[in-house]
């Protein structure tokens, strides 16, 4: 069965056994030559230089949602001290939706649209993205509930990602640079070193 293709088995058995002999190599170079700590500033650098690399795919939000039954005798209450911005008002909203088991999200980091709206009752495929401009409370109403959200800052597609999105998408460009620049100089030194010792010449 094997003995036409035995040839390309070996083949393809030594130039494994190479790749894992180069991996090996790389990885004794990469160890005794570790990365840096890469700083704020190295990344804040890498950002400000490559910003046009950046750019949202697709809608993120940052906002708030709460859930309170129609039923609630203190929902006018609640949603003064929702729409507060003094901390006390804040901690009595937030203790009064987790005492009356409330559904209570905030997002104050970057999500996107859709994880956004997959909480609300909102019918499959509606259109939504007017929603993304609006800054002030928004209400649903939907199975003996009030829905209110909020969107508090939004990016729309085609915009320049925030730096707290790209930072450790950048952290890893730069650990993958300082890699490449290890093993390039250490292929470089080994070819060197051939030529001076003669292991390795140029015909022409």
């Amino acid at each position: 069965l094997f003995t036409q293709s035995e040839s390309d088995i070996d083949r393809l058995v030594e130039e494994y056994r190479r790749s894992l002999l180069v991996h090996r190599l790389d990885r004794h170079y990469l160890e005794a030559e570790p990365c840096a700590e890469i700083t704020d500033k190295d990344i804040a650098s890498y950002y400000n230089a490559h910003k046009s690399d950046f750019r949202i795919s697709q809608p993120m939000v940052k906002g708030e949602i709460v859930a309170i039954g129609e039923s609630f005798r203190r929902r006018e209450q609640m949603l003064k001290w929702f729409d507060s911005s003094k901390a006390e008002h804040r901690a009595d909203f937030v203790e009064l939706c987790r005492k009356n088991n409330f559904l209570h999200l905030q997002f104050d980091e970057w999500v996107s649209f859709t994880d956004f709206l997959s909480n609300l009752p909102l019918l499959r495929n509606s259109k939504n993205e007017d929603m993304l401009s609006v800054r002030k409370l928004q209400r649903i109403h939907h199975n003996k509930n009030y829905y209110y959200f909020r969107i508090t800052n939004a990016l729309q597609v085609g915009d320049t990602m925030p730096l707290e999105m790209a930072e450790e998408n950048i952290r890893q460009i730069l650990i993958s640079q300082h890699r490449a620049e290890v093993i390039r100089r250490q292929e470089e030194r080994l070819k060197r070193d051939a030529f001076t010792s003669g292991y390795a010449r140029i015909y022409e």
